[in-house]
């Protein structure tokens, strides 16, 4: 099977070409889109073809920047079970084994090979930008942990804070409680200057640590008890800064948390023409079976290919 975009409305086509589902979201006013109706045949029902016409419909929704409305009974439903979250890219770097981390990465050809990531990374335009507690500390905080000594005995509620909206998010998926920042924003001339940091943490996260960052500014979201709920936390960071597309940019841990969670929507895969060493990290830590279609392969000038894949 096959699914179509076309305007207002997505089909599911099965193999003979027939038109054995569809989900209709006409555009209204204030750049509303209104699902009306998800349809599918009798005989095709059961196997899930709904639900992936609504996920492919709120990311079409979140790629126009549009807001959501659901009159459709079963539109209703999905979103009431699921919520809704942004449309979630895997834009990664790797080597031709499908490694993300390593020396491969800093040699000639892993450099250039990266500056056509970055290219690329700005050409997607996402509102925010997401990577995983060792991922920002490597390349933002140099390992820096502040002094936490003056802020000993802080009563903060575990609560969602909110310092500033803004139109680009950093977003931490700090497993450990323990990125440590010294500002509200990234300052890097790399594509990601002037991002805003969202913290997503635990409820294990100590209150000395809350009342460092809401000091120095720093937004953060509770998204578990005991870790992070990958889903929990893309809902929040849709309702609360209303972030409709996010780059996912690992590491590997992080990455396989996302795929596992159901929340890869689209991988964008920039091979560089490098095998990189048997202990460096794959693209997906502790994976599990999901398949993608490829939607477009580009030999890129530095003798890179990209690939763009669909789940």
């Amino acid at each position: 099977m096959r699914f179509l975009t076309h305007d207002s409305k997505i089909s599911c086509i099965d193999d003979n070409g027939k038109e054995v589902g569809k989900i209709t979201f006409p555009k209204r006013e204030n750049n509303v889109y209104e699902i009306t109706s998800t349809k599918v045949e009798e005989s095709m029902q059961g196997q899930g073809i709904a639900g992936k016409l609504m996920r492919l419909c709120l990311n079409e929704i979140n790629l126009r920047g549009g807001e959501v409305k659901a009159t459709c009974s079963y539109a209703q439903k999905y979103i009431e079970k699921h919520g809704l979250r942004p449309l979630v890219i895997c834009h990664m770097v790797t080597s031709i084994d499908g490694k993300v981390t390593g020396d491969f990465l800093f040699g000639k050809t892993g450099t250039r090979v990266s500056e056509t990531y970055y290219e690329l990374n700005r050409k997607l335009k996402g509102d925010a930008f997401a990577c995983g507690r060792v991922t920002m500390e490597s390349s933002f905080t140099n390992g820096f942990k502040p002094d936490l000594s003056e802020f000993s005995g802080a009563d903060i509620l575990y609560e969602d804070y909110i310092a500033q909206k803004h139109h680009y998010y950093a977003v931490s998926l700090d497993r450990h409680d323990s990125v440590g920042w010294t500002d509200s924003k990234i300052h890097d001339d790399s594509g990601y200057d002037d991002c805003h940091i969202i913290e997503v943490l635990s409820e294990t996260t100590p209150k000395e640590m809350l009342a460092y960052y809401r000091s120095i500014g720093v937004s953060y979201i509770f998204a578990g008890k005991d870790d992070i709920d990958i889903n929990l936390a893309l809902n929040k960071l849709y309702s609360i800064f209303g972030i409709k597309k996010l780059l996912l940019e690992g590491g590997s841990i992080i990455n396989g948390a996302f795929l596992r969670a159901g929340a890869v929507d689209n991988i964008s895969q920039v091979i560089a023409p490098i095998v990189a060493d048997k202990e460096d990290k794959p693209l997906f830590f502790d994976s599990k079976l999901t398949e993608f279609r490829m939607l477009e392969c580009k030999a890129m000038k530095d003798g890179s290919v990209w690939i763009w894949y669909a789940k």
